[in-house]
Formats: structure tokens, sequence, C-alpha cells
């Protein structure tokens, strides 16, 4: 018995794991199902389609802005009239730009002037077509109203129409009329594209701030590069009229906007210098009196000829007095004018008043960012992050102002102070000038002062006015909006290139879905991967039902996988005292006695004297295939009641095949299997017989095959494809690495050839379990374990019947 526990010759390392994703399994699974693969891509193209015919399409308007900076590219001369024009003196931020055209203010105005609350349409059978352009006629609110409205609008005619708000409730009225309705008070204007044969038009109100954000959240504005001016504005929308129309009108109120403040800062200028005048005008006037009352006083005519030395002597030193003292006063002034300003939001310096260059930019900056606060304020609330900034900085620069202001006017008085004592030096010399020439002189300097002062005033108010009503917007449109044919969304080509996709995956992956699902032996890959017992051959589905699959000179595909065993066999088997094969399996319905019987006679073709032990004691099946009486058998001899010669009867198919059956069921078929007789049994067949061939029970319910081990030489376990669990493997898996049964190898029974998954010869995988269904692949066990196979007993019987005429046609022939 020690040669019969040697291993079998055959590598049993597991083999790597092989993806089901591979070439082989691809293309077989290709030609398997390609109707349904082709049913599954037309469909899924069908539905793509269908689903471009009645989505809604979106489309998309572009538009281009230019951001023009007022301080680029003007005159550095000081005397400019263009350049002294330029009072608002700020550089353009283009991301404060994008924020103002973003903002919803402005999308507020564009909604109003396009009266985008309102929005046309008209219902179709499976899809609705929205109108903007071509509306018949213009629904009006004369109420405000923040209430979601929807109501349909029939056409009566050339004059009249109806609202019908409910099923209950139907407003008529007359084009032009004031209707009151559930949103408030609605007027219905007839467009040019009115038709008294119209459609009934369905119209829908939102609120107007919650339409703005819509627009916002869909329009992009970007600039194409860091650092350009240009402005790229997109826009998507259901109709393309209606994103253009947005685009143009965003523009043009922008650029109106930003005239709007533009010329506000020149109004502030111009009120300033208003001011200004009227001041300095009062105090001309007042000198010029004054220099009246001392002529008339002092009996003057013509003070020319008596000061033209005095004057030629001082012209020089009263000229620079005179500017030092004009930029004296209107460093006061501006000073005065800052402090006394209570509310400096929309306080506007005039920075182009002042000759100091350093004074002059930080009253620019002041400038700049005053305007950057109103411009804030647009976008952002009060209490913004951003805005508080702005109104820290703007006091800071105040401050810095009125610090230099101040220092300014020491400086210039210092000057004054300095050039007085320049002119009274010149004084001296001119002393024999009489004093009335000399107070006639002071008049005169006073005179001139407050003259050049009123001349400068009107002449930079003039300037100022010319600015205001040539002023043109910052912006300018490169591109009007455009919107192309062709929708963005949905994207055609995309669509159906997904559809066609998905069509052609939806039966890989329910293909693969079930095998990753599927518990039950499918392909090879199945019994590789979980096992390390090598598989010894395949059978294929017996197509014919016949339980006998194996004749001589049969050449069908079943026959030729009986022989391809038998020879593998042959190989394994190589010593003359291997010859003892025990057929198993995991449970009922795999096929285990159809094996048993078929490897039984294909080993008796070849010239073998072959026995086949009926030895499943508990649920029989090999005499019934074959059509022999098993009421003597193995069961009678154990218990001395037959004798070895009696049991073992032709099988009526082979010479040289014969079978012991089972005899009646024992009630102890494990105990009459342990007794010394069944090892004196086994030892003479060995002697008497080339092969053994044991049909016995399976061995995932009942220890009989493990107890019959000990007599065989190699285990055949069945597996059948579709049937087998792979759990089950683990029983095989356990007997083999606990040394219990070394020599086994797996037999895959029922293999079908029309599935397109190749395994081995011709094996393939089976996902309907029944379709060529043959005898000899379950025979229903009990054993009091549950039902197995149930419902094939009266096949087995017919199955039997059909075995025991054809042995007996045999028998008379």
């Amino acid at each position: 018995m020690e040669d019969n526990r040697s291993e079998i010759v055959v590598e049993n390392k597991k083999r790597p794991d092989e993806s089901i994703f591979n070439l082989k399994w691809f293309l077989t699974t290709i030609l398997a199902i390609w109707p349904w693969l082709l049913a599954s891509i037309v469909i899924g193209l069908i539905l793509g389609n269908i689903y471009l015919r009645y989505t809604t399409p979106i489309y998309s308007a572009a538009a281009e802005l230019l951001i023009n900076d007022s301080k680029k590219g003007g005159s550095s001369n000081q005397d400019d009239l263009l350049q002294t024009l330029k009072m608002n003196t700020n550089r353009i931020n283009v991301e404060n730009e994008i924020e103002i055209l973003k903002s919803r203010t402005l999308m507020l105005e564009v909604a109003k002037e396009l009266n985008l609350q309102v929005s046309y349409s008209i219902i179709g059978k499976l899809k609705k077509a929205n109108l903007f352009t071509y509306k018949p006629f213009d629904f009006l609110l004369i109420d405000t109203s923040e209430k979601f409205y929807t109501c349909n609008v029939s056409v009566i005619g050339e004059n009249n129409f109806a609202i019908l708000e409910s099923p209950s409730k139907v407003i008529r009225g007359k084009w032009g009329d004031t209707i009151n309705t559930n949103i408030g008070r609605v007027v219905l204007l007839k467009t040019k594209y009115f038709s008294p044969i119209s459609s009934q038009i369905t119209v829908k109100v939102a609120p107007l701030i919650p339409t703005a954000k819509q627009y916002m959240r869909r329009m992009t504005i970007s600039a194409p590069s860091k650092g350009a001016s240009c402005l790229n504005i997109g826009l998507s929308d259901e109709i393309a009229d209606r994103a253009v129309e947005v685009l143009n009108t965003l523009m043009k109120l922008y650029k109106k906007s930003n005239v709007t403040t533009r010329n506000m800062i020149a109004q502030k200028t111009m009120d300033f210098i208003d001011q200004r005048l009227n001041f300095v005008g009062k105090e001309l006037s007042g000198v010029e009196g004054e220099i009246e009352i001392f002529k008339q006083k002092n009996n003057i005519a013509d003070m020319g000829a008596q000061s033209t030395a005095l004057v030629s002597a001082k012209s020089t030193t009263q000229e620079k007095l005179s500017d030092m003292e004009v930029q004296l006063e209107m460093v006061k002034n501006v000073s005065n004018y800052l402090q006394n300003t209570i509310n400096d939001k929309a306080l506007i310096l005039p920075a182009s008043l002042l000759q100091n260059p350093g004074l002059a930019q930080l009253m620019t900056t002041f400038n700049s960012v005053v305007v950057e606060i109103q411009k804030s304020e647009l976008v952002y609330t009060k209490d913004n992050p951003v805005t508080k900034m702005l109104i820290k900085q703007k006091d800071q620069i105040k401050n810095n102002i009125l610090s230099s202001l101040e220092s300014t006017k020491r400086e210039t008085q210092l000057q004054v102070s300095q050039i007085r004592s320049q002119l009274n030096n010149i004084q001296g010399l001119v002393k024999d000038v009489p004093s009335v020439e000399r107070l006639y002189l002071d008049f005169s300097r006073r005179q001139a002062t407050k003259q050049d002062l009123y001349v400068f005033l009107l002449k930079k108010r003039e300037e100022t006015a010319i600015e205001k009503e040539s002023t043109v917007a910052d912006a300018v449109i490169i591109d009007p909006a455009f919107s192309d044919a062709r929708p963005i969304s949905p994207n055609h080509s995309r669509i159906l290139m997904m559809s066609l996709i998905a069509g052609a995956l939806v039966p890989f992956i329910f293909i693969l879905a079930r095998r990753g699902l599927n518990i039950k032996i499918i392909s090879k890959s199945d019994i590789v991967k979980n096992s390390a017992i090598p598989i010894i051959g395949e059978i294929g589905n017996n197509v014919s039902g016949d339980p006998i699959a194996v004749e001589k000179n049969s050449r069908t595909l079943i026959s030729e996988q009986f022989r391809a065993l038998r020879t593998n066999l042959q190989y394994m088997l190589t010593d003359k005292d291997k010859k003892v094969l025990m057929v198993t399996s995991s449970m009922s319905n795999e096929g285990k006695s159809f094996i048993a019987v078929n490897l039984a006679i294909t080993l008796a073709m070849s010239g073998k004297k072959v026995v086949l032990l009926e030895f499943d004691l508990r649920k029989p099946r090999v005499s019934k295939m074959l059509g022999l009486d098993n009421s003597n058998g193995y069961s009678n001899f154990i218990i001395g009641k037959a004798n070895y010669h009696d049991i073992i009867v032709p099988s009526g198919f082979e010479d040289n095949l014969y079978i012991v059956p089972s005899g009646p069921i024992p009630p102890n078929p494990a105990e009459l299997i342990l007794l010394k007789e069944t090892e004196d049994f086994y030892q003479r067949l060995r002697s008497d017989f080339d092969y053994v061939v044991i049909d016995t029970s399976p061995i995932g319910l009942v220890t009989d095959a493990q107890l019959l081990y000990k007599y065989a030489d190699i285990t055949l376990y069945i597996v059948r494809q579709g049937h087998t669990n792979k759990q089950q493997l683990n029983i095989a898996n356990e007997l083999y690495e606990t040394g219990k049964m070394p020599k086994i190898g797996f037999i895959v029974n029922d293999v079908l050839a029309n599935r397109g998954f190749a395994y081995g010869y011709g094996y393939e995988e089976n996902y309907g379990y029944g379709s060529g269904y043959g005898y000899g692949y379950g025979y229903g066990y009990g054993y009091g374990y549950g039902s197995y196979g149930s419902g094939y007993y009266v096949e087995n019987n017919k199955q039997a019947t059909k075995g025991l005429f054809k042995r007996k046609n045999r028998d008379n022939s």
C-alpha cells in the first residue's frame, strides 16, 4: 500500500492568476455575443439621438471689451490743455473693472432694461420652444413683485387675448390695457412679430434678483493674458439671441456708468472752482474799490510817470512775490476746503491747481482712492473689508495731504517773507519816492495778485467744462456679442460617441458583473486560481442525452475527449500495479456516474479488462444507466450471501467491461467498507483486472470516498461547469493539502462549446445551465442531508430503460 501513496508526477503548483481581461477572452466573447453587442450599440445610439432630440440646447455668446487707461500716452507738459483736463488721473484696475462688470447692480440694470424676469415659451408635444426676439407680444409688469408666476396667454384675433392663470380663472383683455393678475398689474403689448393665429404662449415671471443672479452665474469674464487690458466676456443661455442681447446691453450700461463717474468728478471740480471764483471776485472788487477811493482822496490822475523808476526797480521782485502769494492763497484755500468738508466720500481735490509736484501727486492719489471707494460700494457692501480698507487708505492720504499743505504753507510763507525782505531793501533805495505813490503801488500789487488768481480760476473752469462735455468712456467694444449657430451643449459628436461606447460596454459589463457575482465554476481560471490540483481532462456537454456517450469507431467530440482522458491516465499510471481509479465529486448532479461508466467503456475499448464498481451504496445509479439488475451485488457479497464470481457481471456493452452492482442498499454503508473483507475484495480485483473503476459517493456529503481512497491509485474529482460552487473546491483542496488524498486530479464535466469562452478541449463558459442537458449529470442524492437533484428520477428511469433496451439489442445481435 505504500506504493499507492506515492505522489502523481504532475505539476501541482498553482498557476499565475489569469486575468479575465485578455485578448483571447475579448475576441471569443465578441464572437459569441456579437448579435447582442450590435443590438446594444444600436439601442445606445437610439437613446443618444433621443437625448439630443429632446434636450434643450445651450448656446454661448462671446464679446470683447477694451479697457483704456486714461493716464497712458499723455503729454508731460504741464501747460498742455488736454493734460490739465485730466482731473480723474487714476489708472484703470482691470480686476476692479471685471468685478464691476460682474456686479449684481449692473446685471439688475440689464435685467430691467431687457425685461429678463419674463420668459416666453411654446409647449409642444414632447419639447418646449423658448422665445425671445420673435415673441408675438411683450408681457410688461407695472407693479414690482418678488413672486414666481406662470400663466398661459392665448391670442384671440387682432385685438383680444385671454390669460389662463388656473383651470378656473381666465382673464380676458385687449392689447395695451392694464390687467390685474395674481402678480399685480400688467400690460400686454403687441410686437412686430405678432400674428392673430399665434399658438398659446406660456409666460413665466421670476423675481428680478434671482434672475440677475442666474445670469451672473452663467457669465464668464477673463483677460487673455496677464497685464492685458482686453476682456473676453462670455454668456451661456438657452436662447442665442437673448445671450447676445444681454452681453451688448451689459457693455452699453457699463460704458454709460463709466462716463457718469467721470462726469461726476468733473462736476465736483467745477463746483469747487465756482466757489473760489465767487470768493476771489469779491476780494478783487474790494481792492479795486480801495484804489479808486485812494486816487480820489489824493487827487492822483496818472501814477505811471511817477512810478516808472520804482516799477522798473521792483518789477522782478514783485513778480516773484505775486507768484508766491498766489500759491500761498491756493494752499490756504485747498486746506480750508479739505478741513471744512464733512462728507469726504465724494470729495474731489483740484490737483492741477498747485505747482508742488509732491502735493499734487498726493491729491491725485486721494482722488483715485475716492473713485475706487465709489466703485467698491457698487460691488460690495459698506462693511466689506475691501471698502473699509479703501476708506482707511483715504483717511491716511487725507492726513498726509493736510500735513503736506501745512508744510507747504510754512515754506511758502517763508519764501514770501524772504521776497518781501528783498523788496524792502529795494524800497530803501527809493526813499525819495513820495509816500502817496508807495501806497498806490501797494494797492496795485494787491490788485494784480487777486486778478491773476481770478483769471487762473476762470481758465481752469473753462477747461473742466470742456472736459465734462467731451467725456467718453474708458471702454471700447472691440467685438460686439456674437453667438455661434451650433449649441455648446449637448455636444452632438460627444453624446453619440458616449452612446456608442456605452452601448458597446453594457454587454461586457453585464458579463463581467455576472462573472464577478457568480459563485459557480465557469472558466478555467476559476479552478486554477482556487486550487493547486491539476486538471486531467475535460468532458463536453452530452447533447445526445444517451448515458453511453462512447462507442467503438465513434468520432464525436465527447468520444475523443474520453479517449484523451484515457491517454492522460495511461501516462500518469505507468506502473502496472497502479490500476484502481476512484471517481467522486463534491455533491450530486455533477456527472460522477456518467464519467465513471464512459471512462470504464473507453478503457475497455483499448483491450484492457476493466471492472466498474457501483460503490455509491446509498444512491446507486450505474446499474440503472446500463440496464442491469442490482439486486445481487457487493452488499450481498460482503455479508456472505453471494460469492465473488456471482457479483461480477458483464456490462453488455463491451466484452472486456464487467460491473459489480451495489446490491440492496445497506443501512450502514460506511461500516461495510471498513470490513476486512473489503480489503481482500480489492486485492483480488487488482489481480483479476487491468483497471478497476470505482463509482463512489460524493465526498462532500458522506465519508465513503475517504474510506475507499486507501484502495485507489488515483482519485478523479468531478467538477461540473456552471454547477459546482467555487467554495466546494476547498473540499478537494483540504484533502490534497492535508495529505488525505495526495493523488487527485480534476475532471471538468459538462463543458459547453457554444458560448465563446474557450477552455482546453473546447471547454466553454456556460451562463445558461440546462441547454443541451444530457443524461448522467445528476442523479438526485438524498442521503438525509437535503434534496439534491429532485425531479431527475423520472428522467433517469427513462434513460435506464433506454440503456436496458440498447443492451438487449446488443445481446440479441
